[in-house]
């Protein structure tokens, strides 16, 4: 299952953040165990942009026992008492990276087991965050639809596309 953001009331889903993960559990003394078999990493995260910053606004988090509030939420839990979710965390994240999400997914590429990439969605956005403020918006729908469509099969067109897409070249700020 891959983490959600929603802008302008629409939810994406991310099929890539650069870099790496854009909220880690860990990090506020939770300890995510296997939420069930389409989510073995124990986390589901739902971001939003809100007036142009990047917020955690509710996590879901599978645990044999009640994990710590974070940013003064507790959390609430199924009957079964493994899946506990926070609701309205409203947490500003502090991450710099590139994001890219999609919307409505594509039912003839329809992905079993793992998380569709981005090529599998008819929208497609990208966003440049830059501490946690989001600097820059950009529909790439029609690139992704004109790979979608190209005959273009040989090694490395993928990255090719994705690296086309992306607002920012991985390492562009690495100084």
């Amino acid at each position: 299952m891959a983490d959600l953001i929603v802008i302008d009331d629409v939810e994406w889903a991310i099929a890539e953040p650069l870099p790496g993960s854009m909220f880690e559990p860990r990090d506020h003394g939770v300890y995510p165990v296997m939420l069930h078999t389409a989510n073995t990493r124990g986390s589901l995260a739902r971001f939003r942009v809100d007036d142009g910053r990047l917020l955690l606004s509710d996590l879901q988090i599978g645990a044999d026992d009640a994990p710590p509030a974070i940013a003064g939420v507790e959390p609430t839990t199924d009957e079964q008492g493994t899946v506990w979710t926070y609701l309205d965390l409203d947490l500003e994240i502090d991450w710099t990276g590139d994001i890219l999400a999609g919307a409505e997914p594509l039912p003839d590429m329809y992905v079993h087991a793992g998380i569709p990439s981005v090529h599998h969605y008819a929208r497609v956005i990208a966003l440049d965050v830059e501490a946690g403020a989001v600097i820059g918006t950009e529909d790439r729908s029609a690139a992704v639809e004109e790979f979608r469509n190209s005959d273009d099969h040989e090694d490395g067109a993928f990255e090719r596309m994705l690296k086309a897409i992306r607002m920012r070249l991985p390492g562009a700020d690495d100084a």
